[in-house]
């Protein structure tokens, strides 16, 4: 009969000693359990963040494209979209930049033609909103404070409404802007922004300083006011001002800026 060396200095197993290590039932639950708070509790917070940031960057293309409208416009008539609309000798001359208006933005169509003037048969004054918008906080319907041009749209989808011509000397008009449309949150300060036409062929953010804003509240007969309100409330006109604080970053309420800090104390 043959011996058989074994060599002491090389492992060797059996299936005695050998087992594999696995995790109970329990174990995958209660890991699984765990995985799912925690994906409950960032998940939204990482919506919201990709959703700010998407109207961050729209909100900048509108900026950029409403200023090539006005500097286009400018170079083509030689005077600025202000000086072109003002209001004289009961003329509105907003309507004729209106039909200017689709030779500059791309694919503008009117949504609306529909004003504050309107009224139905019955004497009913006309809900001039083709949707319903809301201040920041989203806790109500509130009204476009921009509502004599009816709505347009153009090719992205972007809504746009003018108020009154200005006054001689005087910037506007100005325009309300829901940067995505129709789309979710329609809310003043999120996706509805305010921007005013210059005496010298640009546009800037409602609540940015400049010689030849109105002076006066919001919502008296020059309608073209200026407004740097920009606060966390259940009231429209507290957001008339937020595209000058949008277009810095900047929180108006404190520290921090606006796409994150101010939009997150909103919801």
């Amino acid at each position: 009969m043959r011996e058989v060396f074994v060599d002491p200095f090389t492992p060797h197993y059996s299936h005695f000693t050998s087992r594999k290590s696995a995790f109970t039932l329990a174990e995958v639950l209660i890991t699984l359990g765990i995985i799912g708070v925690v994906a409950a509790m960032t998940l939204p917070t990482l919506v919201n963040d990709k959703q700010n940031k998407e109207l961050q960057t729209q909100f900048k293309k509108t900026y950029s494209e409403l200023n090539q409208v006005a500097r286009l416009f400018y170079n083509d008539n030689g005077i600025s979209v202000s000086e072109y609309t003002v209001y004289s000798n009961g003329q509105n001359n907003l309507n004729k930049f209106l039909n200017e208006f689709p030779k500059y933005m791309k694919g503008v169509s009117v949504i609306s033609d529909w004003t504050h003037n309107d009224y139905d048969e019955d004497n009913t004054q006309i809900n001039t909103m083709p949707y319903p918008i809301h201040a920041v906080t989203g806790s109500k319907d509130v009204k476009m404070i921009c509502d004599v041009s009816g709505f347009r749209s153009d090719i992205s989808g972007r809504l746009y409404a003018f108020n009154d011509p200005p006054n001689a000397g005087q910037n506007g008009p100005v325009v309300c802007v829901d940067i995505n449309g129709e789309k979710n949150p329609n809310r003043y300060g999120m996706d509805i922004f305010l921007f005013v036409f210059t005496t010298d062929g640009f546009v800037i953010p409602m609540g940015q300083d400049n010689k030849n804003n109105v002076s006066g509240e919001v919502g008296t007969a020059s309608a073209n006011f200026f407004s740097k309100e920009c606060r966390v409330n259940t009231s429209e006109y507290r957001q008339f001002g937020c595209a000058a604080y949008a277009l810095a970053d900047k929180n108006p309420e404190g520290e921090g800026d606006y796409w994150n800090v101010f939009l997150k104390s909103a919801k």
